[in-house]
């Protein structure tokens, strides 16, 4: 019998929250600024990994703001934020149709409930979940083959295997490029992006740079995925990547981005040793060809200073 929570984070009993980040949170939350109150216990989990407490809080603001409007709320959670990798192990996903939501039930563990209208319901032996859209109240017995379980609550997280499943990638990163058509690139994108591609990995002190993607779009993927790792190959020819970046420590991600369209997204770990196997520090974003150019390296953006021209590093071929 398969569980349906391998991706969730399973907590232990929650005593007190960290005094810090509580206090900073809920003066948030009086304050109504729920975008900001959830930005600070995202920023928690990039920068300090899973935690029992930021989960905590994520997980009260994800499902107390869900509904939050009114002159009270300087600033409601926009919707896609609720969808950030970074909180998916404390979500439920529906295993039918992979919507998800952020249930109560984790907080009250000692009440016994009786809910009349759930949002979901679940396995109560191995958490497989349906959505109130897509389960039969008439038939309560689990869909799992081999469970003899029931559906019902509480409702417990289960992580979202099919809608944001987790990072298998583990290394520090070095290095993170992203190849955009039409739309620029800005930091908030850029940011969405690398929780996309390297959820849970050390970003400290790398460079996440944007470039405009210059392979002709008839030739396919194929050729904006050889663009990108000659660009990597250059930056790494010019020091700014370590030896072995682009054969041995690149990946490709491709990524829908919302209201942008296609990015391409090449991702390089730091290597186990050497200067940067400890890069530390802020992210440093370089998201336009005139912030390239400052370094001189001329990769996609000016050939010298004013010139204004664009190399175009693939021709279609005749």
């Amino acid at each position: 019998m398969a569980r349906h929570d391998a991706e969730a984070f399973h907590a232990t009993e929650h005593d007190q929250p960290a005094t810090e980040l509580g206090d900073a949170v809920r003066r948030l939350h009086e304050e109504g600024r729920y975008a900001t109150a959830l930005d600070l216990v995202l920023r928690q989990l990039r920068d300090v990994g899973p935690s029992e407490d930021a989960f905590f809080w994520a997980t009260t603001l994800l499902f107390t703001t869900q509904h939050a409007t009114g002159p009270d709320v300087a600033e409601p959670v926009p919707r896609e934020r609720r969808s950030n990798p970074y909180f998916a192990p404390v979500a439920t996903e529906c295993a039918a149709c992979a919507r998800f939501w952020f249930s109560s039930h984790p907080a009250l563990a000692n009440v016994r409930l009786n809910v009349a209208n759930p949002i979901g319901v679940q396995c109560q032996s191995c958490r497989y979940s349906l959505c109130r859209a897509c389960y039969d109240p008439a038939d309560a017995r689990c869909p799992e083959p081999g469970c003899r379980g029931t559906l019902g609550v509480p409702v417990l997280p289960t992580g979202r295997p099919q809608g944001s499943p987790a990072n298998p990638f583990t290394e520090k990163l070095e290095h993170v490029l992203i190849l955009w058509r039409n739309t620029p690139v800005d930091r908030e994108e850029a940011e969405f992006l690398v929780d996309l591609a390297c959820t849970w990995q050390d970003r400290a002190g790398i460079v996440v740079r944007s470039q405009v993607n210059q392979a002709d779009e008839r030739d396919g993927e194929t050729s904006e995925r050889r663009m990108g790792l000659v660009l990597v190959g250059l930056y790494e020819r010019l020091g700014q990547i370590s030896e072995g970046g682009l054969l041995e420590r690149t990946r490709v991600v491709p990524i829908m981005s919302p209201g942008h369209g296609r990015r391409l997204v090449l991702v390089t770990a730091a290597p186990e040793t050497g200067p940067a196997s400890q890069l530390s520090g802020p992210v440093r974003y370089l998201l336009s060809d005139d912030e390239d150019s400052e370094n001189g390296d001329g990769i996609g953006g000016s050939a010298g200073a004013g010139s204004g021209r664009r190399r175009r590093w693939f021709r279609r071929r005749r």
